[in-house]
């Protein structure tokens, strides 16, 4: 199948395809064709089989794989390295974000996670001035996400805190709620939370994930969008997660619990939210102790968070899908033989492929050659063995006079 006019999206999580799925019904709408691929070789155990079987109860067609005689003109992904990657043909490939900004520029502003996009879309003002650098096309567009949206009555008879932590024990902050705090922000707040995708699906974080459902009035799983809880909501909590600024964006007051904010920054590029913690535009504690104070003075950053989101986001309206949509068009259009950017660009990829290549193929040979040390190391030890057995024989300490008369016949012979 040619090339013309075609483009596949592809997921491996709901998070991903709750961000795109009016982008979807955008190019569905305009009869441009679009594949959804949920390919089942990546991400966490049942995560891509619960996802695809979602997004299809959901009315929509996704295929597992595609045949090798199909092409696309435009790919978008959320991140490289997929497995799919290595048998997918397309001309450009896009990367679409997943949430409103990344909370962890290590791994997200690493080299090999945005050199390989001829071109991005970004939802804030803030990630493109400086991961431009990368030679790559970023292309803001509104947080289409969040058009209509709007706060429902609070039926509760306290507040509302929503609790959205990350994944990963380094960075979440689940594993620092214990039952007094539980228990304090209880008498205060009704508490409703959401897990992130990978600590339900990953069996290495069941004690998260049962922690979280623990701690929680109302528990929900990655089915649910974080819209849904957001207009329900009064606070945020949050720690190293990129739902900060989802909260952010969606006008919600958030403040951060995170045993360290700057855990993945990356060379001097700290993390935004450490950075905001830093300016006091965001609270944040450590302290499970300090935790209820710092909720209840939430109102005091109200102002300098309202103000941030008027920095960071384009406004949004009814027809902000469309500026993505439009430039899905342009690259349909574009004729890639002369297309003198992608062609300098596909020239620095080939580069780094063959020096990257070069490095794998010595990994390789070190690795051979340090199998073969560590063989004669083992045989040399096997040998230092035996010579130690044979030093330890009663046979040898029983003729140990006959060498030392030996020994001195030898020295006798020679002095003669």
């Amino acid at each position: 199948m040619s090339s013309k006019n075609n483009v596949a999206i592809i997921f491996d999580d709901l998070t991903e395809f709750f961000v795109m799925r009016s982008a979807i019904d955008s190019l569905i709408k305009q009869k441009i064709p679009v594949d959804i691929i949920v390919p089942y070789d990546s991400g966490y155990n049942g995560l891509a089989e619960h996802t695809f079987n979602i997004i299809k109860k959901l009315g929509y067609s996704p295929i597992k794989d595609v045949s090798n005689n199909k092409t696309y003109k435009v790919l978008l992904t959320p991140y490289p390295g997929l497995e799919i990657l290595k048998r997918l043909k397309y001309v450009y490939h896009l990367r679409y974000p997943y949430s409103a900004i990344s909370a962890k520029p290590n791994p997200a502003y690493l080299p090999e996670w945005k050199l390989s996009y001829d071109g991005a879309f970004s939802f804030n003002t803030y990630e493109p001035k400086f991961l431009q650098a990368y030679g790559t096309k970023y292309h803001v567009v509104p947080y289409w996400k969040y058009y209509n949206f709007k706060r429902e009555k609070n039926n509760q008879q306290k507040p509302t805190l929503l609790i959205l932590p990350t994944f990963g024990a380094d960075v979440s902050c689940i594993s620092l709620f214990n039952n007094t705090t539980i228990n304090n922000l209880k008498k205060h707040y009704h508490i409703v939370s959401k897990s992130h995708h990978a600590t339900h699906f990953n069996s290495d974080n069941n004690d998260s994930f049962k922690k979280l459902q623990a701690l929680s009035d109302d528990f929900y799983d990655s089915d649910t969008t974080i819209v849904e809880l957001l207009q329900k909501s009064d606070i945020v909590l949050s720690d190293n997660s990129g739902s900060t600024f989802e909260a952010i964006c969606a006008g919600i007051p958030v403040a951060l619990f995170a045993k360290d904010l700057n855990k993945r920054h990356l060379s001097t590029i700290d993390t935004l939210q450490y950075t905001l913690a830093q300016q006091k535009i965001i609270p944040y504690t450590n302290k499970p102790s300090e935790l209820l104070p710092m909720l209840q003075s939430i109102k005091t950053y109200s102002n300098k968070q309202s103000a941030l989101k008027e920095k960071l986001f384009l406004k949004i309206t009814k027809d902000s899908v469309s500026n993505f949509t439009d430039v899905i068009k342009e690259y349909l259009l574009k004729d890639a033989s002369n297309d003198y950017h992608k062609a300098i660009h596909d020239l620095l990829l080939q580069k780094i492929n063959n020096y990257e290549s070069t490095i794998n193929q010595l990994n390789r040979e070190i690795d051979k050659k340090q199998q073969t040390i560590n063989e004669l190391e083992k045989q040399v030890a096997k040998q230092n063995d035996s010579i130690c057995d044979i030093y330890n024989s009663t046979s040898w300490k029983i003729t140990k006079p006959l060498r030392q008369l030996k020994h001195l016949n030898n020295k006798r012979s020679k002095n003669d």
